[in-house]
């Protein structure tokens, strides 16, 4: 059955490129910089004329994808999964990330499926990894590690701290992995536990004040000349990017059906260029992705009939 879940089709196409676990229920992207994960809240940042269309193509589920506008090509694209899958129908998209952000995003093979992964996010058994380059060297850190819980207010858009009885209530834990020997520059291990629009955007550049890299609209300055000199950013990149989701399964037998499965989407290549050439070391648990069972590597899973669908990772002594 491992076999089943393989590409059906040689020639995978650019969305199935991106795909990097599957199992019987669930498909995991890679999500690209650009890719924009749009709610059909009326709210929401992006709203493009298309949406209300693309909502009847997604049968009941919660989100939609849709590329740039200028990008005609981008539901073709999502039928690339379905396709490459054989699905019966689109794949559901359970959750959202930011437009610039990267990494791990979880579709659903069906609405039903889509609703319970959904509840689990609702109700924060979902655990969410996040790993970000930050504008500040070590000094600009009080501790190591730290929690950040200020509430957020949002209006016309914007996203703001805030201690009003409208602000909601805002989680995220931040650890400092490490900074960079020649420019002020640093890499954090963030927890998200509650999903707020810009939540770790904010909490990083308004809270912690050290502002994701790239991200143009918290940031309250210029970036440094000595980040300019040691690297080339890529115009509208932000340097986010969602590095594991950590999930509840269950398998049909045995006396411990319950077991946690994550999730761990490689660091894209720019990334990684730019931790490089600041002198920033990475851990091949981010750089290689992969899957875990209960905390213990694997390759596929098997109660799941799911499988890593990227290379296996180098081995390291």
């Amino acid at each position: 059955m491992l076999q089943a879940l393989k590409p059906a089709r040689t020639g995978t196409p650019y969305w199935a490129r991106n795909v990097i676990y599957a199992d019987r229920s669930i498909i995991v992207l890679n999500k690209p910089a650009g890719l924009i994960c749009q709610g059909s809240d009326a709210s929401s940042e992006n709203k493009p004329r298309d949406v209300d269309k693309f909502n009847d193509l997604l049968h009941g589920a919660y989100f939609l994808f849709v590329f740039d506008v200028h990008d005609a090509r981008y539901l073709s694209r999502l039928t690339d999964v379905k396709d490459t899958f054989a699905l019966e129908s689109l794949p559901c998209p359970v959750h959202r990330l930011d437009k610039a952000t990267t990494g791990t995003l979880l579709l659903a093979r069906n609405s039903s499926t889509a609703r319970q992964f959904s509840q689990q996010f609702q109700s924060r058994v979902v655990e969410k990894t996040y790993l970000a380059l930050v504008r500040g060297g070590e000094k600009s850190f009080p501790t190591r590690s730290g929690e950040i819980r200020d509430a957020l207010e949002f209006s016309d858009g914007r996203v703001s701290i805030g201690e009003s009885c409208g602000a909601k209530f805002a989680a995220t834990d931040w650890e400092l992995i490490a900074s960079s020997p020649i420019a002020p520059l640093s890499l954090l291990r963030l927890t998200l536990h509650t999903g707020l629009k810009h939540q770790l955007r904010i909490h990083l550049a308004h809270s912690l004040h050290t502002p994701i890299l790239g991200d143009n609209l918290y940031a309250r300055s210029s970036i440094s000349e000595k980040i300019a000199k040691i690297t080339r950013l890529p115009e509208k990149r932000m340097f986010l990017h969602a590095a594991q989701l950590t999930l509840s399964r269950y398998r049909k037998t045995g006396p411990n059906k319950h077991f946690r499965l994550r999730v761990g989407a490689p660091i894209p290549k720019d990334f990684l260029t730019v931790c490089r050439d600041a002198g920033i070391s990475l851990d091949h648990i981010y750089v290689d992705g992969g899957l875990s069972v209960d905390g213990q590597h694997v390759s596929d899973v098997p109660d799941l009939e799911g499988r890593w669908l990227r290379k296996s990772p180098v081995s390291r002594s």
